[in-house]
């Protein structure tokens, strides 16, 4: 592991832990505040498209100018987001707010991954497993700290805690040493930044995780702690008990690397959407005891999360040539805005009405997912050829293979 590999990984399990935190901060903040469920789903959307389709000229401008400076522009501003949280009270003023966490968070998303790709091109998928794990161990911390912390802090305690942490995140992130390349002669381009024009797989997978990012959006995003709370009367220990554990459930991630090996990225991926299937629409449809709930709404984690996770990642990267990585991993993601801005305002409406709904939406539409993904996706998504386009699903073979397939190996 090189020094930018430890820079990365103590700056990304640092997010971790206040994400583990805010997460489940800001809902329940915000249910303080006054803020109804709709206006809750408003709040997490309005901002979502115009930052995700921004994302592709961040990737344009890191390809050219570097990456570093984003990741410190994002780390600069989430310190500015959380210090002035405690001092919103009306909606506006939050949801302004809420605009600059979620624009250092685009920062941070648009280069992370594509940095630690570009310094472990042989290794990343193992690398990418672990860090993924340790991620969750860190946001489970962070959970399960939640509660204390809130009860001993309050509210703005808290916010300023996290822009403490954010603060060193920073500090960490200005030894991160770039090694200077700059594209010759190529100057940004937003005409072709905005073409979307790439790989015909990278546009398919694309669809594929849009649609089951709406169904993980509807299901599982800002609304769960108060599902935890609505449906099974749990209050914030017992809340942040469960939250930890769905959190250490990414403990098997690790076991990516081994499941694309021996399967493939792609299968690999399509087992993990069956996963998500089976865990939502069980806890949609039936309501079980705390215990059983917790054990059933795990599996999505244990066999679909991080391992379905990496196996994406994975298949991006390798399909993304040099000199346009930041470009077309970053359109990717834009791709998938209007299911992130019309998730939270969905889940609103469907929690409002029924808690079972928003399980039920969501294992629906990773069925449909599951479909795309099986019967349009090309095989061809193992190793990938020169220039960004994948050559084969085979399962790996080990050194050898990776050796075989480089620059672009996994």
């Amino acid at each position: 592991m090189n020094a930018n590999i430890r820079v990365l990984f103590a700056v990304g399990l640092l997010s971790a832990l206040v994400m583990g935190v805010f997460e489940l901060l800001f809902p329940l903040y915000l249910q303080q505040r006054g803020v109804s469920l709709i206006d809750m789903g408003l709040i997490f959307g309005i901002s979502t498209l115009v930052l995700s389709f921004f994302g592709v000229f961040l990737g344009e401008t890191g390809d050219v100018y570097g990456r570093k400076r984003i990741y410190l522009a994002s780390s600069t501003l989430s310190v500015i987001a959380k210090g002035m949280f405690p001092f919103s009270a009306a909606k506006l003023e939050i949801l302004a707010n809420k605009f600059i966490h979620d624009l250092q968070e685009a920062l941070r998303n648009s280069v992370h991954n594509i940095m630690l790709y570009e310094n472990s091109r042989r290794t990343y998928s193992r690398f990418l497993s672990w860090f993924t794990a340790s991620n969750f161990v860190l946001q489970a911390i962070g959970s399960i700290s939640f509660a204390a912390l809130l009860a001993y802090l309050g509210y703005s305690g808290c916010f300023f805690l996290l822009a403490g942490v954010e603060a060193v995140k920073l500090s960490i992130m200005l030894s991160y040493r770039e090694d200077g390349r700059r594209t010759q002669g190529r100057r940004i381009s937003l005409r072709e930044a905005y073409s979307f024009r790439f790989h015909r797989d990278l546009k398919v997978l694309s669809a594929c995780s849009a649609i089951g990012g709406l169904g993980f959006g509807i299901a599982h995003g800002f609304l769960l702690p108060l599902y935890f709370m609505g449906k099974y009367g749990l209050d914030t220990s017992q809340i942040s008990i469960v939250t930890a554990v769905h959190r250490l459930a990414f403990l098997t991630t690790p076991l990516a690397d081994g499941f694309i090996r021996r399967l493939g990225t792609r299968r690999t991926y399509m087992f993990s959407l069956l996963a998500y299937v089976f865990s939502f629409l069980t806890v949609g449809f039936i309501t079980f005891p705390v215990p059983v709930f917790v054990a059933v709404f795990i599996v999505h984690d244990l066999l679909g999360g991080g391992i379905g996770m990496t196996a994406m990642s994975v298949m991006v990267q390798n399909l993304a040539p040099d000199g346009r990585r930041g470009r077309e991993v970053n359109a990717f993601n834009a791709l998938q805005a209007p299911s992130s801005v019309a998730a939270p305002m969905i889940a609103g409406v469907l929690a409002a009405a029924s808690w079972d709904y928003i399980f039920i939406a969501g294992g629906l539409l990773y069925v449909a997912a599951f479909l795309l993904f099986s019967l349009f996706l090309r095989k061809g998504l193992g190793t990938p050829a020169p220039g960004g386009g994948a050559s084969s699903d085979e399962p790996d073979r080990g050194e050898e293979g990776h050796r075989e397939a480089q620059p672009h190996a996994t």
